[in-house]
């Protein structure tokens, strides 16, 4: 499951028993782990160290039901937690595990509730509850995401890339931190623990998408020559670092350090096609109505991208396979 990052958003267990839900003999204990895969960490996470241990509250009108709120401490940032569920049904003793990724969310929902029109007081009927804002936005992300091919986040990665005998190395991602550097399998840099066996110094391009030599560390034929010493051959007849041919094994923290505005307004805009009423027949692919007072039909966009034009317009220039990227 999914909680949003800065939330304790509540995470509920059901305990089922013989193919019932049936409370346990007393208030389950939760231990809670961190599970994340972050080679940028040193030392590096132990998923066996216990953060915190929580005490769950029990629901007051569902059977078996017991709620747990992880503190705001443990969700600071994207990660990957898991919840140790321990407890006993008729002296038998029990343990259940949850998964949670702490996900980025692409819009604030505060803000998307003001620019929905969504009333905040629970009385209103047009007000919508939490968890439906939060299915809102996951809608709204995944779409944005296969239309894309982008997470608008950091998330460490590893990618194949493919030298063309330049000085460039394009990513199919974009690329935020650098850790590791392999030429056909063999370690060129490791930023983490400052090894560098090649005579280069790389750089991020400026996109993100690509990997380039820093220019400014390296020098020409007439400095070694001004300086009385023998230029290296590699100045002689250059091809680039890159070799055309050779594969690189590029690990490090892809992803987008902000979510760009136009992701945030796209959005809010499928958020709004997600609580529309007509969302259900785009989802069936229904291309025609017709009845004796009316009919509509769907233009062909409408099964490509996001299926809002709005929103596919915002997030053109995000969309990798239309974009310039280096």
């Amino acid at each position: 499951m999914e909680i949003l990052v800065g939330s304790n958003s509540p995470v509920t267990h059901k305990v089922f028993w013989q193919g019932q839900l049936t409370d346990s003999d007393s208030i389950p204990v939760v231990r809670l782990y961190d599970i994340t895969e972050d080679p940028a960490i040193s030392p590096p996470i132990n998923p066996g160290t216990i953060l915190a241990t929580l005490t769950p509250i029990k629901s007051e009108v569902d059977a078996g039901t017991y709620v747990v709120y992880i503190p705001v401490s443990f969700t600071t940032r994207q990660r990957q937690l898991r919840l140790n569920w321990s407890y006993a049904v008729g002296s038998v003793a029990t343990e259940k595990s949850h998964k949670v990724y702490v996900q980025t969310p692409y819009t604030d929902l505060s803000q998307a509730i003001d620019s929905l029109g969504l009333g905040s007081d629970f009385s209103d009927p047009n007000s919508k509850s939490y968890f439906e804002l939060c299915s809102a936005e996951r809608y709204a992300r995944k779409l944005i995401e296969a239309y894309t091919q982008q997470q608008f986040y950091l998330y460490d990665d590893v990618q194949i890339a493919y030298g063309s005998g330049s000085d460039v190395l394009p990513l199919p991602y974009k690329l935020a931190e650098l850790h590791e550097l392999y030429q056909n399998d063999i370690l060129l840099v490791n930023t983490l623990t400052n090894i560098n066996n090649w005579n280069y110094s790389t750089i991020i391009s400026e996109s993100g998408f690509g990997i380039r030599i820093n220019r400014a560390d390296m020098l020409d034929n007439t400095v070694y020559t001004a300086n009385g010493m023998v230029p290296p051959p590699i100045n002689d007849n250059y091809n680039g670092v890159f070799s055309n041919g050779s594969t690189y094994r590029v690990q490090g923290k892809f992803g987008w350090e902000e979510v760009p505005d136009e992701v945030d307004l796209a959005c809010i805009e499928l958020m709004k096609d997600y609580f529309s009423k007509d969302k259900v027949w785009r989802n069936k692919y229904m291309k025609s109505i017709k009845t004796f007072d009316w009919q509509f039909e769907y233009n062909s966009g409408t099964y490509s991208g996001t299926g809002n034009l709005y929103a596919d317009q915002l997030l053109l220039p995000y969309v990798i396979n239309k974009m310039v990227v280096i």
